[in-house]
């Protein structure tokens, strides 16, 4: 379908011409054929005029609805690219805090997990990028399974991902990150399987707080997770905040 609408839409004024001309002359030879085999004389009876309308403009007219649910779906494609990330299929960056931002207002509270990949370069200069990939396509899919229905999960970039939770206890949240601190299998087809684990750094959160404040308090608990042994989760508080900016300053 994708070569025909590129065969079908014009790419210059000469070829807009070109396509005019050629269905003018469709529609005209439609015309004259129809006409010249079912024409009545000087009189047409309604059925003459409605199987010519069925005849002549039936193919245009579906033609144009064709045209039309090509355009609508292509839409939706770019729509969903514009908004997923490629690879995991997750919510990308922007729509990851576009949604979140939508799910404060409904729910006043909620926990924001920041989560990063342990070692995720040594996997790539390792083992290649194509079992980086891998790790990142299983590790999206660890995190939908230790997901309600209506949390957010999105990829940030590169191997960091963030989840909010909405409405939940901090003890749910502890739970749930405990879990994904877990070693995650994936399997290569060169290497057989492996394993990564995620350090994650948490946040309670309050509708008076912006997002953003919110985002580098849970940075914040993930860069002392990492930097304490990794594969662990670590909710944020205010004395943690002057340890992260004391050691990164």
């Amino acid at each position: 379908m994708d070569q025909v609408m590129r065969l079908l839409a014009p790419q210059s004024t000469l070829g807009f011409v070109v396509r005019l001309a050629v269905w003018l002359g469709f529609v005209t030879l439609a015309n004259i054929a129809f006409a010249t085999f079912f024409g009545g004389g000087a009189y047409y009876s309604l059925w003459f005029y409605i199987a010519h309308s069925i005849v002549v403009g039936g193919p245009v007219i579906t033609f144009f609805f064709i045209i039309t649910i090509f355009q609508l779906r292509l839409q939706r494609r770019l729509w969903r690219l514009s908004r997923m990330d490629g690879l995991t299929g997750l919510n990308n960056r922007n729509t990851f805090f576009d949604v979140a931002a939508q799910a404060r207002m409904r729910e006043n509270t909620g926990v924001l997990m920041m989560l990063d990949a342990d070692r995720f370069k040594a996997i790539n200069d390792t083992y290649g990028h194509q079992a980086g990939d891998i790790c990142l396509q299983a590790i999206a899919a660890k995190l939908r399974e230790n997901i309600r229905q209506d949390d957010v999960l999105g990829r940030l970039g590169g191997e960091e991902f963030a989840i909010y939770l909405l409405n939940v206890a901090p003890e749910t949240a502890q739970s749930i990150g405990a879990r994904l601190t877990q070693p995650i299998k994936f399997m290569t087809e060169a290497h057989g399987e492996l394993t990564v684990t995620l350090s994650i750094g948490a946040v309670i959160t309050q509708p008076t707080i912006p997002i953003d404040t919110l985002l580098a308090r849970a940075d914040a608990a993930l860069y002392y997770a990492k930097q304490n042994g990794r594969a662990l989760f670590v909710n944020w508080t205010p004395s943690l905040q002057k340890k992260a900016v004391m050691a990164r300053g």
